[in-house]
């Protein structure tokens, strides 16, 4: 199927909207369908043979995740009930591993899994999609190309909410704008949308942001709320959920921004401004669509190096898809307070296509943000 061109999407707001909403509320169902079609032999595009290749490769073999981020944040927490279900669903059930490789918001692992890794189908790399930004503007760091990743699913898209510890004395996100605003101090990851967006509503909204980078994960700003060292972050509605789901819904932590068009159905406050609310014109909606939304409907991405042979490749998409819908993974996930609404590898890819083709305009103004003076 081709992929629709990239200027509509972008360039319409009530389009991009739709197209994005659409692909989160499909993709269980285009999973279940892939699911039915990758089950019937007579359908089956890999055939008996490969099959028999792939089950001799991985029998007695360990595959190993390589997350991102350090343990205890909502990477992590994903990959661990993930690697717990995929092995029984690849030929050969190997053993499946979590190995923790934190740095630069996950650009060391990509590095690693893009130049390093054995490019054998026995490593999947988990990183964040956002740091498709990095490549975009340039970013000497970035040694990858996320155009070339093969691409296996992404559990969830993801909403990214601004929280703050009550003990900060801030309610409410009308207190840092204004002539006499507050100032929120807000814990950021560099090269993530962590830290990308207090950038922007510091300097696309107007909002009294003070940024303190260099955190390595969710977890290390988490304690620096309790110590008092920063008010509050950014963080993904899904990863809250597992982590401080409690501290939310006892109003210790306030959810003071979600940033998306659509209103978040489970939020335990009402009235908490969407994108719509907290910009003032088409552009700032545009930017910070652009530089927080997007990216993060692909945020938790599983990907694999370019290189690893076609059919592994296509039995781990396969296996991750059926992981997704299996029973006792999805016991497993509800325990764990995850929530799975998948991505598909072939719906990844046209989203990432579509992002590396943003326009020249919309890509120098989020460069001066993202990029400029924190």
């Amino acid at each position: 199927m081709a992929v629709a061109p990239f200027a509509p999407v972008w360039g319409s707001t009530t389009v991009m909207s739709f197209v994005l909403r659409k692909l989160a509320t499909c993709a269980c169902v285009l999973v279940l369908l892939a699911y039915t079609w990758s089950a019937s032999p007579a359908r089956s595009s890999t055939s008996s043979s490969d099959e028999d290749d792939v089950a001799a490769f991985y029998k007695g073999k360990t595959v190993r995740i390589v997350v991102g981020f350090p343990p205890g944040g909502g990477y992590d927490s994903y990959s661990r009930v993930i690697g717990r279900h995929l092995g029984k669903h690849i030929a050969g059930n190997p053993t499946v591993i979590i190995d923790n490789m934190a740095g630069a918001g996950s650009i060391v692992a990509a590095n690693y899994v893009f130049n390093v890794a054995p490019k054998d189908g026995t490593i999947i790399g988990n990183v964040s999609g956002p740091i498709i930004l990095e490549q975009l503007f340039g970013n000497t760091g970035v040694q990858f190309d996320m155009a070339k990743f093969r691409y296996l699913g992404v559990p969830v898209p993801e909403v990214y909410l601004m929280l703050v510890n009550r003990r900060s004395g801030i309610t409410k996100l009308e207190e840092l704008l204004g002539s006499k605003p507050r100032q929120a101090t807000i814990g950021g990851i560099p090269n993530t949308t962590i830290e990308h967006a207090p950038l922007l509503m510091r300097d696309v909204v107007g909002a009294n942001i003070k940024v303190v980078s260099g955190y390595k994960g969710s977890a290390d700003i988490r304690l620096a709320m309790d110590s008092g060292e920063v008010d509050g972050f950014f963080n993904t509605w899904t990863s809250a959920k597992i982590a401080v789901l409690d501290l939310i819904k006892n109003g210790e932590w306030l959810v003071l921004a979600q940033l998306t068009d659509t209103p978040l159905h489970d939020l335990p406050f009402s009235k908490v401004p969407t994108i719509g609310a907290i910009t003032r014109n088409e552009e700032q909606r545009e930017l910070l669509r652009l530089g927080t939304a997007v990216p993060s409907q692909f945020a938790k991405v599983y990907l694999m190096a370019p290189g690893a042979p076609p059919q592994r490749a296509a039995a781990l998409e396969s296996a991750f898809m059926k992981t997704f819908v299996d029973r006792d993974f999805m016991k497993d996930a509800e325990k764990g307070k995850i929530e799975i609404d998948p991505l598909s590898g072939g719906q990844t890819t046209s989203l990432v296509s579509q992002f590396l083709s943003m326009p020249e305009n919309l890509k120098a103004k989020l460069k001066s943000v993202i990029h400029g003076q924190k």
